[in-house]
């Protein structure tokens, strides 16, 4: 079920996609496809074009080649193009089938209709931008204050209200009624926390729904913490934040936790949003007093390290050219509203933007380092960055350091010396000054069998009289000097006999003992004793088998010095039990110091500047391998103004990547860009659409603003206001436009059917992650825990086939916000992705909205949400007025006089009142008022 919800969501998402969203995702991410793998031989300026087919421009592949249109718009299986890729029909490119993922990418294009705004051939060509003229662009002129047209009804009178009421009069559109205080109150609340109000908050504004009571609970919700949890998310959305790095490699982000709550943290302490926007880019390289301000500084970078990334790419020059171009692309959407990933290339299509100024940012992303090292053979990891520490506990994880490294060394020897013993009884022999014979040493009579069955043997092979009589084998040996010997035979487990007569020449004459071969050897793990002996120089040892009944080995024999036995004897129970026990023993120690270690030192999955920082050649074509002329590091020309523009190119320094410069650049108030940027992101999650609609493209592809005016107004004040997130919002929310009644008005809607002038509330579906959260709210079960470490438990992998590994979606995180619930790209939770989650594999500022069956089928029968009805009706059926308080928790508002007939009628026939609340509250929270907010 969660895979049908999770593809039936990807198929509507990938049909309703904006034109300009579908233009850019081409740019993105199929045009480079192209470009390193196609147009070599299907482009206008090849030496041959293969099939007859061009794909350097939308009509080639249209008309196609040899095999007719190359692509049917929105037709992935009847596509020729994905058949090739596919190796279904010719195989293209022909020097070999490419990665899963890229094959995704051209699949996903073809599905959304094949979007594609080329109009000629990519041959490379010097810049023809005319980024003069491109400064007249309304989002790259200086923004100002505007004097708000003059007040036309008295209840509209605040500067936002002026330039909205102004425009709805042109238009000769009625100013929209005010909606009801309920309907208001629970709007406020999920707009500023993403939870519904209490009971109690509703009777409270319904005895009182005064201006002055709703600024006050705007207040309360704005000094809360469900501000920063509920708007960060907003952000996260378009910092694509998650907790693994997806692609072809899912490793586990163990420390994008920190990252999160940074985000949160800012959010709720109100911290001034230029500021926000120079520590995400350059944290690691701004000024600090205080380890708490070092620590949020370099946390605050893992915004340039959180998108996905194709770890294994063994090219690793081209796996850093594409981190940068992610990193271009997401800064410029995410702070300058600016697609810049489409001047990778060429010249930007459509907006001002020369390829040279996209080579100007590279020169400062490619010299920040995002990548290092490797987690497993080819697969690059993310760069980790100490954290300040507190000393007590940095010296301890310092002694416990020390303590292991000697454990390890102890470990390290036990496992010698039982390599020692198992792989070389000669040498066992030899250091103790004995003398080893081997059994292809020996002479035999009678009949012998060799084999090399078992391990426990000296040499290639021992020998056995396959239960036989009259065998023998005598070992000679030629000693040092005559004196006291220990006489060891080597022999294997299994079906031996228990008494094998053994013959010795002793200084004294022959000595026949009984020696038991079925016993366990205790010496070298190969050797037993026979006895010790004196011998003579030359001595003798004859293995025989008369009187026998099991087998009788022959394998080697072995004398060694008595004294050998006080210089260095056997360890207690013998030579190779002893070292698998000190072995074993020596793991369990460091075991036990590795369970009892201190918390390890904190890092950040952040970035930070490379030893040589330097500018960057220009990639003809995009391609990583084609290098042009050095580019001088630098920021978007169409975007400088005023003194910026006066003082010529940037001065970058030649010890640092340049970071600090463009994150100036970016948070400056001169700046056109970055406050547009953000109040429009702002004026979105208040109203439910942006001023511009396209709020991540500001360029000629982007809409343009609804209200121009106010638009400036408001980034002028945002800047004076000190870049303040929450005087903004508490700005707009006490608007009159924001009290606006949802009602349809069909004069205006035939003057404006988008209601871009705002003749009414925008009605919005509740996001999924405010679903899950208002379920567990009203039922009275969501934790306002923060739970820190996101990934805890789970290995360097999030696939389960990793038998180390746990899957974090198998990880129990009780009741917390869904926020901190762990995002696992590659396997995100079927209940967020359909209810629209973000994408969190590119920067999203604006979310899908779909409402599709698969959204009500998982209302109707989800555990989780029988779970949380059966919550909400226990907290509601035993109070005097049951149906009224189901009613404020679920819908924040009174039922109506019939509403309530209708539920007592509903639950009547069940034989227990608690189980017809649980129906009655299971209809409601799936019913369309819980969905939408009005």
């Amino acid at each position: 079920m969660r895979r049908r919800f999770a593809l039936a969501t990807l198929l509507f998402s990938a049909a309703t996609l904006r034109a300009d969203e579908g233009e850019t995702y081409f740019e993105t991410h199929v045009r480079p496809l192209l470009v390193e793998h196609c147009l070599e031989c299907h482009a206008a300026d090849s030496e041959e074009v293969g099939g007859s087919l061009l794909l350097d421009s939308a009509a080639g592949w249209q008309a196609g080649g040899d095999s007719g249109p190359a692509v049917v718009a929105g037709d992935v299986d009847g596509s020729v193009l994905i058949e090739a890729v596919r190796y279904e029909s010719s195989e293209m490119p022909p020097s070999g089938k490419l990665p899963a993922e890229a094959i995704a990418v051209f699949e996903r294009w073809v599905a959304m209709g094949a979007p594609d705004p080329r109009t000629g051939g990519d041959a490379f060509a010097p810049s023809e931008v005319d980024v003069e003229a491109g400064r007249e662009f309304w989002a790259f002129r200086p923004f100002e204050r505007h004097e708000p047209p003059a007040a036309v009804e008295p209840e509209w009178g605040g500067a936002v209200d002026r330039f909205v009421a102004a425009k709805l009069t042109e238009n000769d559109i009625r100013l929209p009624e005010k909606a009801a205080p309920a309907t208001r109150l629970r709007r406020l609340h999920f707009d500023l926390t993403g939870l519904p109000p209490t009971p109690q908050d509703v009777r409270r504004f319904l005895a009182d729904p005064s201006d002055e009571a709703f600024a006050a609970e705007a207040d309360r919700l704005l000094a809360s913490g469900g501000f920063g949890e509920h708007w960060g998310r907003h952000w996260l959305d378009v910092a694509r934040y998650a907790d693994s790095n997806g692609s072809d490699f899912n490793a586990t982000h163990h420390e994008a936790w920190r990252y999160r709550d940074y985000v949160v943290d800012s959010l709720n302490a109100d911290r001034p949003y230029d500021a926000f926007v120079r520590q995400q880019i350059a944290g690691d390289l701004l000024d600090w007093e205080t380890n708490a301000d070092r620590t949020r500084n370099v946390v605050a970078t893992g915004f340039l390290a959180m998108g996905a990334k194709m770890l294994s790419e063994r090219d690793k020059e081209k796996l850093r050219m594409d981190v940068v171009d992610e990193q271009i692309d997401t800064v410029g959407r995410a702070f300058l509203g600016m697609t810049l990933g489409c001047a990778r290339c060429h010249d930007h299509k459509f907006d001002p933007v020369p390829t040279e100024d996209y080579y100007a940012l590279a020169g400062i992303f490619r010299s920040t380092e995002t990548i290092q090292g490797e987690i497993q053979q080819y697969v690059s990891d993310l760069v980790r960055v100490p954290l300040p520490a507190d000393p007590e506990a940095a010296a301890a994880v310092a002694r416990h350091e020390a303590e292991a490294a000697e454990l390890r060394a102890a470990l390290k020897r036990a496992e010698k010396a039982l390599k020692r013993l198992q792989s070389s009884p000669q040498r066992l022999v030899a250091e103790q000054g004995g003398v080893l014979v081997d059994n292809d040493a020996a002479e035999f009579t009678g009949d012998w069998k060799p084999s090399s069955h078992s391990g426990q043997r000296v040499g290639k092979d021992y020998r056995h009289n396959d239960k036989r009589h009259g065998s023998t084998a005598t070992y000679r040996f030629t000693l040092p000097s005559p004196g006291m010997y220990e006489v060891r035979l080597s022999y294997s487990l299994g079906g031996r006999d228990a008494a094998v007569p053994v013959t010795v020449t002793t200084a004294e004459g022959p000595r026949t003992v009984a020696f038991d071969q079925s016993r366990k050897q205790t010496v070298g793990g190969v050797f037993g004793v026979l006895g010790t002996f004196e011998l003579p120089a030359e001595a003798a040892v004859t293995i025989g088998t008369e009187g026998t009944s099991g087998y009788v080995i022959a394998d080697a024999v072995a004398v060694v010095p008595e004294s050998a036995q006080t210089l260095d004897p056997p360890p207690a129970g013998g030579g190779l039990e002893a070292a698998r026990d000190a072995l074993a023993a020596a793991k369990t120690r460091l075991d036990e110091h590795a369970k009892n270690a201190p918390p390890p030192l904190p890092v950040a999955l952040a970035v930070r500047d490379v030893q040589e920082p330097a500018d960057c050649t220009m990639r003809i074509r995009g391609e990583h391998a084609r290098e042009g002329d050095a580019v001088p590091r630098g920021f978007l020309q169409v975007a400088m103004t005023g003194e910026q523009l006066a003082g010529g190119p940037p001065a970058m320094p030649a010890d640092a990547s340049g970071r600090r410069e463009l994150a100036d650049w970016i948070a400056s108030p001169d700046n056109p860009l970055t406050a547009r940027v953000a109040v429009n992101r702002v004026w979105q999650h208040v109203f439910g659409e942006g001023l511009v609609r396209s709020v991540d493209n500001f360029g000629r592809l982007g809409e343009r603003p609804s209200h121009p005016e106010l638009l400036d107004t408001l980034a002028a004040e945002f800047v004076a206001d000190g870049w303040s997130v929450k005087r903004l919002a508490r700005r707009l929310v006490l608007s009159r436009a924001y009290a606006s009644a949802p009602d349809h008005d069909a004069a205006a809607a035939a003057v404006d059917p988008d209601n871009r002038l705002l003749w009414r509330s925008h009605r919005r579906p509740l996001s999924a992650e405010q679903l899950r959260d208002a379920m567990l709210f009203i039922g009275g079960d969501l934790s306002r825990e923060r739970p820190g470490e996101t990934m805890r438990g789970v290995g360097k992998l999030v696939s389960k086939n990793q038998a180390n590994d746990t899957s974090a979606q198998r990880a129990d995180f009780g009741h917390v916000r869904t926020l901190y619930r762990p995002v696992v790209r590659n396997e995100l939770d079927a209940s967020l992705a359909a209810f629209d989650f973000a994408d969190p594999e590119v920067s999203v500022g604006r979310r899908s909205r779909t409402n599709v069956p698969t959204q009500a089928l998982y209302l109707m029968n989800s555990p989780f949400v029988r779970e949380r009805a059966g919550a909400v009706a226990e907290s509601t059926v035993g109070e005097g007025d049951a149906v009224g308080s189901l009613y404020l928790r679920v819908l924040s508002r009174k039922p109506t006089p019939d509403e309530r007939r209708r539920v007592e009628a509903f639950v009547a026939p069940y034989d227990e009142r608690s189980a017809g609340f649980r129906a009655a509250a299971h209809a409601l929270l799936a019913s369309t008022e819980f969905r939408v907010l009005e």
